[in-house]
């Protein structure tokens, strides 16, 4: 009996140290895979252009960097499916005083919009080119195994963006999550953890749904519901650094979600949790 016990043992102990090579032998395979950064005699070697990942560009390669210090580069690009990328202001807005809360929420909505650095994040010169290459979206996938599939590849270039922390890849991410078939937990944290600057690209898919005012959308519930999941994570965390737009912004149009009746009962849930998780 002993002995088997032991055996057992043996056994086990040796299937764990061989999960773990096995994990650190995928690991390595990964980090193999993704593009290097050119070294600094690479770097040195090189005149009248930049370096984006392990590809090197004239200068002239990106009409739309700026190329001028303190400057957010520019890359242009059409939504996938032509949706809403602006938050729907209320009627009579202007009106309100100043100091009406509501207002100001709004006023500091803008501000985050204006402002995407202000809370941190890292301009990095290899965002633009990485943007360049990831947009726009796939609508849908191309069958596995095919010449069209490049989904591996896209998820790649996300996850190495996904790492750069840029706030100017908040867009890419949110076209990712909410309008494509590819998405996933490193554009989720990124998003969560570049925090503020996230919140105005998230709001119109909330205005979206209640303008649809139906679930029988697909495109748009995959909007509505990766906006929860965003949303309540930097809400919760952020309460302070949104200043209002929580209270006077993305909790009124959850709480109207629910006042017309239009979700499904587990749609309703899932915004009743987000409502739960965002007040405090």
């Amino acid at each position: 009996m002993h002995r088997k016990l032991i055996a057992a043992i043996v056994v086990i102990i040796a299937a764990c140290i061989g999960l773990h090579f096995w994990a650190e032998w995928q690991k390595q395979e990964f980090d193999a895979s993704l593009p290097k950064l050119p070294t600094e005699e690479q770097a040195a070697e090189e005149t009248g252009g930049h370096w984006h990942s392990d590809e090197w560009h004239a200068d002239d390669a990106h009409e739309n960097d700026t190329g001028e210090p303190g400057l957010v580069p520019i890359v242009d690009w059409e939504p996938s499916m032509g949706r809403p990328h602006e938050a729907v202001k209320p009627e009579g807005l202007d009106a309100l005083d100043a100091d009406d809360p509501v207002a100001k929420a709004w006023a500091k909505l803008d501000e985050i919009a204006d402002n995407p650095f202000a809370w941190g994040g890292n301009a990095d010169p290899r965002t633009p080119g990485l943007i360049a290459q990831l947009m726009p979206p796939p609508v849908e996938l191309a069958p596995e195994g095919s010449a069209e599939d490049n989904s591996e590849d896209l998820i790649v270039l996300l996850e190495e963006l996904a790492r750069l922390r840029d706030p100017r890849s908040i867009e890419t991410f949110i076209a990712y999550q909410c309008e494509s078939p590819i998405g996933g937990a490193p554009i989720r944290e990124a998003l969560v953890a570049m925090g503020p600057p996230t919140v105005p690209h998230l709001i119109p898919y909330l205005d979206e749904a209640l303008e649809a005012k139906t679930e029988e959308n697909p495109i748009v519930l995959q909007g509505l519901l990766s906006s929860l999941g965003i949303l309540t994570g930097i809400g919760h965390r952020r309460w302070a650094d949104l200043d209002g737009v929580t209270e006077h912004i993305i909790l009124p149009k959850l709480e109207q979600m629910l006042a017309e009746g239009f979700l499904s009962p587990a749609g309703e849930r899932k915004v009743q949790w987000a409502i739960a998780a965002l007040k405090r």
